[in-house]
Protein backbone atom coordinates (compact mmCIF):
# COMPACT_ATOMS: atom_id res chain seq x y z
CA UNK A 1 0.00 0.00 0.00
CA UNK A 2 2.81 2.40 0.85
CA UNK A 3 4.33 1.85 -2.58
CA UNK A 4 1.25 3.42 -4.17
CA UNK A 5 0.29 6.02 -1.56
CA UNK A 6 3.74 7.36 -0.66
CA UNK A 7 4.25 9.28 -3.94
CA UNK A 8 0.98 11.12 -3.31
CA UNK A 9 2.13 12.48 0.04
CA UNK A 10 5.89 12.70 -0.42
CA UNK A 11 7.64 15.96 0.16
CA UNK A 12 7.61 18.42 3.02
CA UNK A 13 4.21 19.83 3.99
CA UNK A 14 4.95 23.57 3.91
CA UNK A 15 1.29 24.57 4.01
CA UNK A 16 1.27 25.59 0.37
CA UNK A 17 0.62 23.34 -2.56
CA UNK A 18 -2.04 21.36 -4.36
CA UNK A 19 -3.66 19.86 -1.26
CA UNK A 20 -4.00 23.23 0.44
CA UNK A 21 -5.48 24.81 -2.70
CA UNK A 22 -7.96 21.95 -3.05
CA UNK A 23 -9.09 22.19 0.56
CA UNK A 24 -9.52 25.96 0.34
CA UNK A 25 -11.53 25.68 -2.89
CA UNK A 26 -13.70 22.99 -1.31
CA UNK A 27 -14.37 25.18 1.70
CA UNK A 28 -15.15 28.12 -0.57
CA UNK A 29 -17.64 26.40 -2.88
CA UNK A 30 -19.52 24.08 -0.50
CA UNK A 31 -21.55 26.91 1.12
CA UNK A 32 -22.31 28.34 -2.32
CA UNK A 33 -23.57 25.00 -3.63
CA UNK A 34 -25.50 24.31 -0.41
CA UNK A 35 -27.29 27.67 -0.51
CA UNK A 36 -28.27 27.24 -4.16
CA UNK A 37 -29.54 23.70 -3.53
CA UNK A 38 -31.44 24.85 -0.42
CA UNK A 39 -33.17 27.53 -2.48
CA UNK A 40 -33.96 24.96 -5.17
CA UNK A 41 -35.45 22.59 -2.56
CA UNK A 42 -37.82 25.33 -1.43
CA UNK A 43 -39.50 25.48 -4.86
CA UNK A 44 -40.96 22.01 -4.39
CA UNK A 45 -44.75 22.46 -4.01
CA UNK A 46 -45.97 21.94 -0.47
CA UNK A 47 -48.86 19.86 -1.83
CA UNK A 48 -46.44 17.21 -3.14
CA UNK A 49 -44.59 16.96 0.16
CA UNK A 50 -47.76 16.88 2.27
CA UNK A 51 -49.24 14.21 0.00
CA UNK A 52 -46.19 12.02 0.55
CA UNK A 53 -46.39 12.55 4.30
CA UNK A 54 -50.10 11.72 4.12
CA UNK A 55 -49.45 8.26 2.67
CA UNK A 56 -46.94 7.51 5.42
CA UNK A 57 -43.56 8.53 4.00
CA UNK A 58 -40.76 9.48 6.36
CA UNK A 59 -38.89 12.77 5.97
CA UNK A 60 -36.00 10.96 4.30
CA UNK A 61 -38.35 9.28 1.80
CA UNK A 62 -40.02 12.60 1.01
CA UNK A 63 -36.67 14.23 0.35
CA UNK A 64 -35.25 11.31 -1.65
CA UNK A 65 -38.35 10.33 -3.66
CA UNK A 66 -40.21 13.64 -4.04
CA UNK A 67 -37.95 16.68 -3.55
CA UNK A 68 -34.76 15.44 -5.24
CA UNK A 69 -36.45 14.16 -8.43
CA UNK A 70 -38.56 17.33 -8.67
CA UNK A 71 -35.50 19.58 -8.36
CA UNK A 72 -32.90 17.44 -10.15
CA UNK A 73 -32.10 20.06 -12.80
CA UNK A 74 -31.64 22.74 -10.14
CA UNK A 75 -29.34 20.51 -8.10
CA UNK A 76 -27.16 19.81 -11.13
CA UNK A 77 -27.18 23.51 -11.98
CA UNK A 78 -26.08 24.45 -8.45
CA UNK A 79 -23.23 21.97 -8.53
CA UNK A 80 -22.12 23.25 -11.92
CA UNK A 81 -22.26 26.84 -10.66
CA UNK A 82 -20.01 25.83 -7.78
CA UNK A 83 -17.63 24.06 -10.15
CA UNK A 84 -17.54 27.14 -12.36
CA UNK A 85 -16.75 29.28 -9.35
CA UNK A 86 -13.92 26.92 -8.38
CA UNK A 87 -12.45 27.04 -11.88
CA UNK A 88 -12.57 30.81 -12.02
CA UNK A 89 -11.31 31.40 -8.48
CA UNK A 90 -7.99 33.07 -9.07
CA UNK A 91 -6.67 34.81 -6.01
CA UNK A 92 -7.33 32.12 -3.38
CA UNK A 93 -5.47 29.57 -5.48
CA UNK A 94 -2.73 32.03 -6.41
CA UNK A 95 -1.88 32.67 -2.77
CA UNK A 96 -1.60 29.03 -1.68
CA UNK A 97 -0.64 26.89 -4.67
CA UNK A 98 3.02 27.90 -4.73
CA UNK A 99 3.17 29.35 -8.26
CA UNK A 100 5.90 27.15 -9.67
CA UNK A 101 6.01 26.02 -13.28
CA UNK A 102 8.23 23.01 -12.59
CA UNK A 103 6.99 19.45 -12.39
CA UNK A 104 8.88 17.12 -10.09
CA UNK A 105 6.34 14.33 -9.87
CA UNK A 106 2.81 14.38 -8.57
CA UNK A 107 2.45 14.86 -4.85
CA UNK A 108 -0.37 16.47 -2.90
CA UNK A 109 2.18 18.57 -1.01
CA UNK A 110 3.98 19.70 -4.19
CA UNK A 111 3.67 23.26 -5.38
CA UNK A 112 2.16 23.98 -8.76
CA UNK A 113 0.38 26.53 -10.85
CA UNK A 114 -3.13 26.89 -12.24
CA UNK A 115 -4.22 28.53 -15.46
CA UNK A 116 -5.93 31.40 -13.69
CA UNK A 117 -3.04 32.07 -11.34
CA UNK A 118 -0.54 31.99 -14.23
CA UNK A 119 -2.58 34.60 -16.10
CA UNK A 120 -3.00 36.76 -12.98
CA UNK A 121 0.68 36.62 -12.02
CA UNK A 122 2.31 36.99 -15.41
CA UNK A 123 0.05 39.23 -17.47
CA UNK A 124 1.27 42.51 -15.99
CA UNK A 125 4.94 41.82 -16.74
CA UNK A 126 4.47 39.86 -19.96
CA UNK A 127 6.63 41.00 -22.86
CA UNK A 128 4.86 41.64 -26.16
CA UNK A 129 5.02 38.76 -28.55
CA UNK A 130 5.15 35.12 -27.57
CA UNK A 131 4.56 35.60 -23.84
CA UNK A 132 1.36 37.62 -24.34
CA UNK A 133 0.23 35.12 -26.98
CA UNK A 134 0.83 32.19 -24.63
CA UNK A 135 -1.21 33.86 -21.89
CA UNK A 136 -4.02 34.57 -24.36
CA UNK A 137 -3.95 30.90 -25.36
CA UNK A 138 -4.24 29.96 -21.69
CA UNK A 139 -7.30 32.20 -21.46
CA UNK A 140 -8.75 30.52 -24.54
CA UNK A 141 -8.04 27.10 -23.04
CA UNK A 142 -9.81 28.14 -19.83
CA UNK A 143 -12.79 29.29 -21.91
CA UNK A 144 -12.87 25.95 -23.78
CA UNK A 145 -12.72 23.99 -20.51
CA UNK A 146 -15.58 26.07 -19.08
CA UNK A 147 -17.60 25.64 -22.28
CA UNK A 148 -17.12 21.85 -22.24
CA UNK A 149 -18.22 21.70 -18.60
CA UNK A 150 -21.35 23.70 -19.44
CA UNK A 151 -22.10 21.42 -22.39
CA UNK A 152 -21.69 18.33 -20.21
CA UNK A 153 -23.96 19.78 -17.53
CA UNK A 154 -26.63 20.60 -20.14
CA UNK A 155 -26.29 17.08 -21.53
CA UNK A 156 -26.64 15.64 -18.03
CA UNK A 157 -29.76 17.71 -17.38
CA UNK A 158 -31.21 16.70 -20.76
CA UNK A 159 -30.56 13.01 -20.13
CA UNK A 160 -32.05 13.17 -16.62
CA UNK A 161 -35.19 14.88 -17.95
CA UNK A 162 -35.43 12.32 -20.74
CA UNK A 163 -35.15 9.48 -18.22
CA UNK A 164 -37.93 10.94 -16.05
CA UNK A 165 -40.62 9.57 -18.33
CA UNK A 166 -39.24 6.02 -18.32
CA UNK A 167 -40.24 3.45 -15.74
CA UNK A 168 -37.64 1.34 -14.03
Amino acid sequence: MGEYLYPLVSGPPFGIGLLCAGIILGIMIIPYIASVIRDVFEITPTLLKESAYGVGCTTWEVVWHIVVPYTKAGIIGGIMLGLGRAIGETMAVTFVIGNTNTFSGFSLFATGNSITSAIANEFGEAAPGLHISALMELGLLLFVITFVILLLSNLLIYMSKKAEGKTT
